[in-house]
């Protein structure tokens, strides 16, 4: 949806607060579901531009964050949005 069309619709401010608030739930909801399959010991992916074609080992599962190991013994924080299973 594009910002001309968001501004046709007339929403006041309250509305568009609204509507925030429901976007940024579902985004999250589904970045829970796309990683609620991953547990320590599953191999995944990063998706940034310093990590394409690589695979981490998951070693432990924080609240926002993930810890990798690469294999090699170097370790990464990773935030939930950018893992997914490879």
């Amino acid at each position: 949806m594009t910002y001309s069309e968001l501004k046709s619709l007339g929403l006041d401010l309250e509305q568009l607060r609204q509507l925030r608030r429901n976007v940024n739930m579902l985004i999250e909801d589904e970045v829970h579901e796309s990683v609620s399959d991953i547990k320590v010991g599953s191999w995944v992916k990063i998706n940034h531009k310093k990590c394409i074609g690589k695979k981490y080992i998951v070693e432990k599962i924080n609240r926002k964050t993930y810890i990798l190991a690469d294999g090699k013994g170097a370790r990464i924080k990773a935030s939930l949005g950018l893992i997914e299973a490879a």
